[in-house]
């Protein structure tokens, strides 16, 4: 069974302060990718029955060389969604550490048009890790995502809700 991450620390920073911060001390990046449907549906996924443990997840991964937190965060949602998206918006970076391992994660938002489906199985073909899994993708309810407690996947959202031009509802934390 997967070991919960930590939690992320301290207040979200501006996407050019975090990548400085990630320079400066040679940090990786990785982004993780909010795609939302209409106005209450999280896009989420999980993987095929070969790897429960991996729990419920948002699009995510590492930067590649040479590419932005932006373009990383179209590409991640490409792989393990099969949604060729455009137009992320910055919801906050934050580091992340756990013993000896220091990360910054980027957050970002995307939308998807209303007709995208309730679910689908995607096949991955890209992604070192990735490549060759299934990932059972589905629109959840805002409130009641799933994601995993402790990955960090949830830390950015509620920036997601403080954003009404993104997301125009009043949304629930129970």
């Amino acid at each position: 069974m997967t070991q919960p991450l930590p939690p992320l620390i301290g207040s979200p920073l501006p996407a050019e302060e975090a990548r400085a911060l990630a320079r400066h001390d040679g940090l990786r990046e990785r982004v993780l990718a909010y795609v939302t449907r209409g106005t209450g549906a999280l896009l989420v996924f999980e993987h095929t029955p070969e790897d429960p443990d991996a729990g419920v997840q948002v699009p995510a991964g590492g930067l590649e060389p040479g590419e932005t937190p932006e373009q990383a965060a179209l590409r991640e949602t490409w792989e393990e969604t099969g949604l060729s998206l455009s137009g992320p918006v910055h919801l906050g970076s934050f580091p992340w550490s756990k013993g000896k391992l220091a990360e910054v994660w980027h957050f970002f938002h995307l939308s998807v048009p209303t007709t995208t489906p309730d679910a689908w199985a995607h096949r991955v073909t890209h992604g070192e890790d990735d490549a060759g899994l299934t990932f059972l993708c589905r629109f959840a309810p805002f409130h009641a995502c799933g994601l995993t407690p402790g990955d960090g996947y949830d830390a950015a959202l509620p920036n997601l809700t403080r954003h009404p031009h993104l997301f125009p509802m009043e949304l629930s934390h129970d």
